[in-house]
């Protein structure tokens, strides 16, 4: 981001936000997203601070950016064709559902709806900045760390595999902030 781009005032990048989910996430996505975003900022509504203002909208301004640059371009024609393949799409999951019905266990349903999300979800997110992390508290770093253990279950296993060499990084890094008393401790329980 450069230091001479305009600062977009707090309740129309709010409402930008809102309209980038409309147009481009899906609905799962969208559902999850709004709800973070309304929490978000109405939580950060009081604040004072004018660094702290400052970077919550360079940080959301940023968000905004990679979810409309994330995002396929709308054209009419791609609008047409992707409303006909919806439709045909549509008519074959029908038709193959009805076939399958039989055999579907709520737990192959449960593993093909999460493939979908999966599906539909690969063009969006982006790695975390080891900087950023590097500035993030325990507290932060131990909330991060439960939406990945939550989240592990839409990771394909190469991603895994990824994720658990980062989480190794992570708890050396916490690991080394801790006193020697903890870590004896912690030795001996185990």
């Amino acid at each position: 981001m450069s230091a001479k781009k305009s600062l977009i005032p707090p309740l129309t990048l709010y409402r930008q936000i809102l309209r980038a989910h409309r147009a481009h996430l899906p609905p799962q996505f969208r559902i999850l997203g709004d709800g973070y975003v309304k929490a978000e900022f109405h939580r950060h509504k009081t604040v004072d601070n004018p660094l702290y203002i400052v970077g919550f909208i360079e940080q959301w301004t940023e968000y905004l950016d990679h979810i409309v640059s994330s995002a396929p371009p709308k054209t009419a024609a791609s609008t047409s064709v992707s409303s006909t393949t919806s439709t045909t799409t549509t008519a074959a999951a029908t038709t193959t559902t009805a076939v399958s019905a039989v055999e579907s266990t709520p737990e192959s349903r449960r593993e093909e709806t999460l493939s979908q999300i999966v599906a539909q979800g690969s063009r969006f997110g982006k790695k975390l900045d080891s900087a950023l992390l590097d500035k993030m508290s325990d507290q932060q770093l131990g909330q991060l760390y439960e939406l990945r253990k939550e989240t592990k279950g839409l990771q394909s296993p190469q991603e895994l595999d990824e994720i658990a060499q980062e989480e190794a990084k992570l708890f050396e890094k916490v690991a080394k902030t801790l006193p020697d008393s903890v870590l004896a401790s912690a030795e001996k329980s185990a």
